[in-house]
């Protein structure tokens, strides 16, 4: 009776586990047409590459100088700018208020990577991901940004920080593949001083489920093509953003 009664419940067991999915080799498949699920709270900081893959995909190393940020909406920046360039100013900076306007931000996530010291190509990576509560309301606000970004093409932004006055021109805007890429030339300058070499700036921001993520990639305006790492202003900045998005979708 004793081993009947057992053959019972580890028959029980596998159609529990079977009426949610397939099983292969002892393993749970889940259940087919599965919709992916919304991502939030503190899961939305697994979507942010690490150093190790950020220094494979860019073939230099990366140092964090600070904690991985995690919060809601009140932690989104909100820089100040003159009025002709408020409206572009998230094409030039990351993760600005004024982008997700009145959307319900629900988790917000973001980390700064940095040169070692060492010479590279990349001055400094900076990763965002914003989570709205459904898939839809993210493409609706995501909609919004192809038209407004290419309006701010060939404009100029001006931020003050303290002493530091930096002007940011808006070279190229480019769309594709559920990501806005643009790419920029900021030069800084300080009071009675000339101005600073010219640094290329890349930005992305793209859409995946109910996830918007973000990226800001600064490089060496003298670096040289023998300096080491493998970053193109061109195209690297949208491969960083791919590669969040494909980690969104891997989480949920």
């Amino acid at each position: 009776m004793r081993i009947r009664g057992m053959a019972t419940a580890l028959m029980a067991v596998a159609t529990l586990v079977t009426g949610c999915g397939g099983v292969v080799a002892g393993t749970a498949k889940p259940a087919p047409n599965l919709k992916p699920r919304p991502l939030n709270g503190i899961v939305v900081k697994k979507v942010l590459l690490d150093g190790r893959a950020l220094s494979k995909m860019l073939g230099q190393p990366f140092v964090a100088r600070a904690p991985a940020k995690f919060g809601g909406a009140d932690i989104l920046d909100q820089r100040e700018a003159p009025p002709e360039s408020a409206d572009c100013l998230e094409v030039t900076a990351m993760l600005q208020n004024s982008a997700y306007g009145s959307a319900n931000v629900q988790a917000v996530a973001s980390m700064s990577w940095w040169n070692d010291g060492d010479p590279a190509q990349v001055i400094s990576v900076m990763e965002g991901v914003v989570t709205l509560p459904s898939a839809a309301e993210a493409q609706a606000l995501f909609a919004t940004f192809p038209d407004q970004w290419q309006h701010c093409k060939d404009r100029t932004t001006t931020e003050q920080t303290g002493p530091i006055s930096t002007s940011t021109v808006i070279n190229d805007i480019r769309v594709t593949d559920s990501v806005v890429a643009a790419m920029n030339t900021a030069t800084a300058t300080l009071p009675n001083m000339p101005d600073l070499q010219p640094t290329p700036q890349s930005r992305a921001i793209g859409v995946r489920l109910n996830c918007i993520v973000e990226v800001e990639m600064v490089f060496f305006g003298d670096r040289r093509p023998s300096d080491p790492g493998s970053a193109n202003p061109d195209t690297s900045a949208v491969d960083v953003a791919q590669a969040m998005m494909d980690k969104v979708s891997e989480l949920s």
